[in-house]
């Protein structure tokens, strides 16, 4: 009996230390919550209650490892869009599918992998950005969970005020860019059906990148819009400008305004801005 314990007290050992010596590759692939990745990533928590004389928009992006190209061009464009939004908006970002989640289930679950990374705040361009920027991708694709940490946490304690009492109050908007469907076994569609029932306060815009319609249903069972991006740089942009409802060919003369500064001063007479046709 003895024997047979020591034996097994050693076989334990040696799965303990094959399990640390494994650790730092699992946490680099899902980049798990540890003392060392809490000095890393900045952890973004919900205040038990925000008022919001505005609007309240949630930027919900993928971060799977297709959605890299649009990623990139995301950034891009949301530096032109961001400071053009109303002055009294509040934007959140939360990305999902990353491998930069501070979760400490996703170090077992890959499919959890969701996190916010900047809280509802105006003028946020800088947060949202830099956050952005910052995140990795290329993990599953788990878009109910990330849309249940969205409604159930995100948006639970946000109320929208406002100093008219006669005018409407605005719904919560979440903007999701995704070039796909629930890779996790979720069902989105059947979870924001099932949310309208009791909620009315949410809309969804979806920017499906690609050819696909089937996340139509967030955007139609919730009021939102869908845009369908199927490959275009400039649809794409275009479907930003639209749900952050900034003016058609923000994005392009803010790059004309960077690229050719000198044109724009020597035509003073123009006032230095230039007519698009789309």
């Amino acid at each position: 009996m003895k024997i047979i314990n020591k034996q097994i007290t050693i076989s334990l050992l040696i799965l303990i230390f094959a399990f640390l010596a494994a650790k730092p590759a699992i946490a680099e692939r899902y980049n798990v919550y540890t003392p060392t990745t809490y000095k890393q990533i900045q952890i973004v928590q919900s205040p038990k209650r925000s008022n919001i004389d505005g609007e309240a928009i949630e930027l919900l992006v993928d971060y799977s490892g297709s959605m890299i190209r649009w990623i990139a061009l995301a950034k891009e464009t949301l530096i032109y869009i961001l400071p053009k939004i109303p002055k009294n908006s509040a934007v959140a970002l939360r990305v999902f599918g990353d491998v930069s989640s501070s979760n400490a289930y996703s170090y077992f679950d890959s499919c959890r992998a969701t996190r916010l990374v900047s809280y509802f705040k105006k003028e946020n361009q800088s947060n949202i950005i830099k956050g952005l920027q910052e995140t990795k991708a290329g993990g599953d694709t788990p878009l109910e969970f990330a849309l249940r940490e969205t409604v159930n946490k995100d948006l639970r304690n946000i109320k929208i005020v406002s100093a008219n009492a006669q005018s409407v109050a605005q719904d919560k908007k979440i903007i999701l860019v995704t070039d796909g469907g629930d890779s996790c076994g979720g069902d989105p569609c059947a979870y924001i059906r099932e949310l309208i029932k009791t909620r009315q306060d949410i809309k969804i815009d979806v920017i499906q990148l690609g050819n696909d319609n089937t996340l139509m249903c967030l955007s139609n069972s919730t009021g939102g819009n869908f845009y369908k991006v199927d490959g275009s740089r400039q649809k794409f942009e275009t479907a930003l400008e639209d749900t952050f409802n900034v003016p058609r060919g923000t994005v392009q003369l803010g790059k004309e305004k960077n690229t050719q500064p000198q044109q724009q001063q020597q035509s003073s007479d123009k006032r230095g801005y230039k007519f698009i046709k789309f």
